[in-house]
């Protein structure tokens, strides 16, 4: 198939709504609104004031339901703007310091993560200060039941009902919480700036632009028999995550994620063999103007080497005013190149049969 016939596939509306039967595609376009509502919901919360005195935080979840933990502790605890240790748990036990003293934020989507429901036992039998963050099911159970203050949101604007499609109520509901408890710096101003700046991104990849202009559908074009590997540093580690995760579930490819500068200690003398893997290895170079300018200046050098070693790249400038709007940025910039590999493999992006099948085994 020639990449024109590729082109041609991606601006076939018809053809993508056949493919697309769980309608992924309308709740990667209300990411905007998901924000909008998961912001005003949880910063009302009122929490006592004893749950804005703790010394540390850990944040219980597991895959999607951890975008939120790791891009906060990309944003701020990276930055050493939160003042306070914040820790993810993707376990079925808490770290053994966790006491009376520590911030417990359970999330978990589905509200039925087996290993955040056990964490959320645990944490009750420590004396812990527990929040949630969930859609329903065991969780939203467990949380009214003891009445810990929580964010239990109706994802109105999630029509596929897929926790990683549903990423703008995980990462905004657990912010606007960490917000209103004084932890992290964001406010309703920032977020106003963001959901427009969204706005104005989905018109430039949506499914209405045309696959000739369209910076996702090209960028899907040249990865479809590709194994992407996503290169971004410091603040941005989280959402390269919370991007690589789709390339799994949604376009069932094969992806890769690393950051800078941690991966200059090793991944460029791993560039060598098996030789063939050039072949489908297609890196992505996340550019920024926010980054540290020492990891400029090693992002630069590390783009030099991945050439001198004849593997293709690809370099992206964001251009978000803020780290946080950029980090949704590029979750945004994920999610749509993401839909448009699964319209070129051809199949549901909201499906995902190996999960399914290994959930069951484990009944």
């Amino acid at each position: 198939m020639t990449d024109k016939l590729k082109m041609i596939d991606l601006d076939d509306l018809a053809k993508i709504r056949v493919l697309d039967k769980k309608n992924a595609l309308d709740s990667i376009k209300q990411l905007p609104q998901q924000i909008d509502q998961a912001w005003s919901e949880s910063f009302s919360i009122d929490f006592p004031q004893n749950y804005k005195d703790t010394r540390n935080i850990a944040i219980c979840g597991m895959g999607g339901s951890t975008y939120g933990a790791r891009i906060i502790k990309s944003l701020y605890d990276g930055a050493q703007i939160t003042k306070m240790p914040i820790e993810l748990v993707n376990n079925y036990w808490l770290p053994g310091y966790v006491n009376s003293e520590t911030l417990v934020i359970l999330s978990s989507y589905s509200g039925n993560t087996e290993e955040t429901i056990a964490c959320a036992k645990e944490a009750k039998e420590k004396g812990a200060k527990i929040i949630g963050i969930t859609s329903g099911g065991q969780l939203a159970a467990f949380l009214k039941e003891n009445n810990y203050p929580s964010y239990i949101f109706n994802p109105v604007h999630n029509p596929s009902a897929q926790p990683r499609i549903g990423v703008g109520y995980m990462v905004m509901g657990l912010i606007g919480m960490l917000a209103r408890l004084g932890k992290i710096p964001v406010d309703a101003a920032e977020i106003e700036k963001i959901i427009t700046f969204l706005d104005g991104e989905s018109t430039t990849l949506g499914e209405n632009a045309f696959a000739e202009t369209n910076p996702a559908k090209k960028m899907a074009i040249k990865l479809k028999d590709k194994i992407p590997v996503i290169m971004v540093a410091d603040f941005l580690e989280g959402a390269a995550y919370a991007i690589r995760n789709p390339f799994h579930e949604t376009a069932k490819q094969f992806a890769l994620y690393f950051a800078i500068p941690e991966l200059n200690h090793h991944l460029l003398e791993g560039l060598s063999y098996p030789a063939d893997l050039k072949k489908y290895l297609y890196f992505i170079f996340f550019l920024s103007d926010i980054y540290d300018k020492r990891n400029k200046k090693r992002m630069q050098l590390t783009i030099d080497v991945v050439k001198q070693n004849n593997i293709p790249i690809e370099t992206i400038s964001l251009h978000g005013y803020s780290s946080l709007t950029q980090s949704f940025e590029l979750i945004q910039w994920g999610a749509w190149v993401t839909f448009y590999l699964a319209m070129l493999h051809e199949i549901d992006p909201s499906e995902i049969p190996w999960v399914d099948y290994f959930k069951g085994k484990l009944l």
